[in-house]
């Protein structure tokens, strides 16, 4: 009796390896939303500003001229 269990024992996992592959797979849709937190460092300097981002955002730097008394004016997009 014990040598029927152990050649029995193979054929008995191996049905059940492919009852578990074959078993399939369930789908589901959900809706999600994610929010980036960015940090920017502007450090400005005589000349140009430097402009640091953490995630490298996209940034514009637009210079406006400079007046008479010699003050300017630097606008950053992000």
């Amino acid at each position: 009796m014990n040598a029927l269990k152990f050649a029995v024992l193979p054929a008995l996992l191996a049905l059940s390896v492919c009852q578990t592959t074959n078993a399939g797979t369930a789908t589901a849709s959900f809706q999600a939303s994610l929010v980036i937190q960015e940090s920017c460092t502007i450090v400005s300097q005589r000349n140009s500003p430097q402009v640091l981002c953490r995630h490298n955002t996209p940034y514009l730097i637009h210079h406006q001229q400079a007046t008479p008394s010699g003050s300017g004016l630097t606008v950053i997009t992000f």
